[in-house]
């Protein structure tokens, strides 16, 4: 098919929308969206609480990002949160005009999340004309990946385009690339959400995505997992390959990751179960805290998690599948020396006939020199 403006693809993944490029500059626009699939509500919720946006906070004063609003999944919860903080603040609401920015590519998606956005507004008593003012400030429609510069985030929320390389067309692809350096190999988009979110965080800002973790330990995930060690915090992974993170059965395997822009500290790396869903999402997010889980020993069958105080460096693959597997493969490391420090390590001869070495005769005996 033709790189063209109007080209159309298939794609299939947590979010679907194909970008194709502009004739006339970098910015980049979007065709029909092929099948959008949705975070559930307490997802959302148990997302939100991990990142610290809470409204017990000041989220007046703050900037809070989501880089892929579709319909709203995220924003309408975001909305409500800003709200309360801005009542406990005692602050007008006009002063909230630049305190969330939400973007979407798709017109009637960014449609559909105005309406949203106006709805909750209205049901709140806000009166016109704020409403139609919050919602247009509120609401970007544009690409995020080309409209961060210069726009620093305490906050960035949400679930990133999960769309493989090759289902992106060739010049949209290489625009991306050359825009975003850890988006190497077969990379999919969302490497590039990440990358952009990333250096978009004040000091001390949080990226706080549920995504594809797929990028945690395969290689095209390798130069953004340089760009987290050299200078961020993974202070959460939460596995939800067990549980119906979204509205539609989606081919990836999700995880939250909770990244801050600040020194490493301890990381949470934890699993959830079936059983999850059933906690109130703020409970669960304190239960994912470093403090709770070194003081807590009782086993819970809603969520297996672990304490990692030592985090990988450089580019190394980040084997996140058993979270006690992980704890102790790091205690192992940190308490003893390598073993090829006292000994040689090697695979043996590789001749490619297994046969003449192997045998399951237990009474051969073993012939030295």
């Amino acid at each position: 098919m033709a790189d063209s403006p109007t080209s159309i693809i298939s794609t299939q993944g947590i979010q679907l929308q194909l970008l194709t490029p502009s004739q006339r500059s970098p910015t980049l626009v979007p065709t029909e969206t092929k099948g959008v699939v949705y975070t559930k509500r307490w997802v959302v919720e148990l997302l939100l609480e991990l990142s610290g946006y809470s409204p017990e906070t000041n989220l007046v004063d703050a900037l809070a990002v989501e880089p892929a609003a579709g319909d709203g999944a995220f924003l309408g919860p975001m909305i409500t949160r800003l709200l309360e903080s801005c009542r406990k603040q005692g602050r007008p609401l006009s002063d909230c005009s630049n305190s969330l920015l939400a973007y979407e590519l798709d017109e009637m998606s960014a449609a559909r999340a105005k309406y949203v956005t106006q709805s909750i507004l209205a049901d709140l008593g806000v009166q016109q004309p704020l409403v139609t003012q919050l919602a247009e400030s509120w609401i970007a429609t544009r690409d995020y990946l080309f409209d961060t510069t210069g726009k620093k985030a305490d906050f960035v929320i949400g679930n990133p385009p999960y769309i493989r390389l090759e289902d992106i067309p060739e010049e949209s692809a290489m625009i991306y690339r050359n825009a975003y350096p850890t988006m190497r190999g077969r990379a999919d988009l969302y490497v590039a959400f990440f990358e952009a979110a990333l250096r978009q965080l004040t000091p001390g800002g949080v990226c706080a995505f549920i995504c594809a973790d797929r990028w945690m330990r395969n290689q095209y995930g390798a130069e953004l997992r340089h760009l987290i060690t050299s200078a961020y915090s993974v202070e959460l992974i939460l596995g939800m390959h067990d549980v119906n993170a979204f509205d539609n059965e989606v081919d990836a395997y999700p995880a939250i990751t909770i990244i801050r822009y600040r020194r490493q500290s301890a990381t949470v790396v934890a699993s959830a179960t079936p059983q999850t869903e059933t906690i109130q999402p703020k409970l669960l997010a304190a239960t994912l805290q470093p403090d709770y889980r070194r003081k807590s020993s009782r086993h819970s069958p809603s969520i297996h998690a672990a304490v990692v105080n030592n985090w990988f460096k450089g580019s190394d693959p980040w084997p996140c599948h058993s979270p006690k597997q992980l704890s102790l493969l790091r205690r192992l490391e940190d308490t003893f020396p390598p073993l090829e420090m006292n000994a040689k390590v090697g695979i043996g001869v590789a001749t490619g006939n297994d046969s003449v070495y192997i045998t399951t005769d237990p009474y051969l005996e073993r012939v030295t020199k």
